[in-house]
């Protein structure tokens, strides 16, 4: 039984009349005929009583009508939903994001694309930056939002956000009621950081900086996945850490935020996806953040 006896069978039951319904078909009818007689065989009913002057649908062929008509509607409704999907107007986008991106202007990216890809539903993962990497290599994330990985000649990177780095520490530090603060003089405290195999550029920058500073920053052992994490330690004294100045801005009980005197180590927030992913859906959210598609991730 095929879909296209059946779209015959209905034509000849709702116009009852074998020519009527081979002209609505665009058919001639000899294989109108032929379809029905194909559709009996396999049914094994008569589903049309036939003289020179009229047809008559059979009680087979009216059991058979109602799901005749429910299975071409389901197989015109599946027809559009993959039509749909090919197009890129519906289906699922994966997307990653490092949690302090949330506090930048990256929030507005994620607003965009929630709302500036109509019928398509955003899956937010929230990823460390090497997570999201693996994961897009996996083909399990669509996109990333992460801090600016080393250089993949599969992933393309766009460079989102790139902004100096504050010093955070306990409002009761005793550096807490400067205006500006150098990094030598953090010699004496912990630095708590991330874990580096999670977000090793972000690390590895702090880390140069310290060092360019003459220290070599203390790193207890505390294992924090964000940098929401890192605040809560830094505010009950469990150490002093360096943060993006937007996660500042939105502020954090029991945490002093002071600008670095000289060179600041820098925060860099990148939109990454596979060059060979080829999503409908991937390449719509790429429209609407104003991102061409480009098949290289030197830019």
């Amino acid at each position: 039984m095929n879909l296209r006896s059946l779209r015959c069978f209905l034509a000849v039951a709702e116009e009852l009349h074998f020519g009527r319904a081979a002209k609505r078909l665009a058919l001639s009818q000899p294989p109108l005929t032929q379809h029905i007689k194909n559709l009996e065989l396999q049914i094994g009913a008569v589903l049309f009583h036939r003289t020179k002057r009229s047809v008559r649908i059979t009680d087979a062929g009216t059991a058979l009508l109602d799901e005749a008509r429910r299975l071409i509607a389901q197989a015109d409704g599946l027809r559009h939903v993959v039509q749909r999907a090919h197009e890129g107007r519906s289906g699922y986008l994966r997307a990653g994001l490092i949690t302090s991106s949330v506090f930048t202007e990256i929030r507005k990216l994620y607003s965009t694309i929630s709302r500036g890809v109509p019928g398509v539903t955003v899956m937010w993962q929230e990823m460390s930056s090497s997570e999201q990497i693996e994961a897009l290599h996996e083909d399990k994330l669509d996109i990333g939002f992460l801090h600016m990985p080393t250089p993949h000649p599969d992933l393309v990177t766009r460079t989102i956000v790139r902004e100096p780095m504050l010093m955070a520490m306990s409002d009761v530090h005793p550096l807490a009621g400067r205006r500006r603060v150098r990094l030598s003089e953090f010699a004496g405290d912990d630095f708590v950081l991330p874990l580096r195999h999670m977000s090793p550029i972000f690390y590895d920058s702090i880390i140069a900086a310290c060092r360019a500073a003459g220290i070599s920053p203390a790193i207890p052992p505390h294992q924090p996945r964000n940098l929401l994490t890192i605040l809560s330690l830094v505010s009950v004294g469990a150490g002093v850490s360096v943060i993006p100045r937007t996660l500042a801005a939105a502020g954090f009980p029991g945490v002093a935020f002071k600008p670095l005197r000289g060179e600041a180590p820098i925060n860099e927030v990148s939109v990454v996806w596979r060059a060979d992913n080829r999503s409908p859906v991937l390449a719509r959210a790429l429209q609407a953040l104003g991102l061409a598609p480009a098949r290289d991730a030197s830019a």
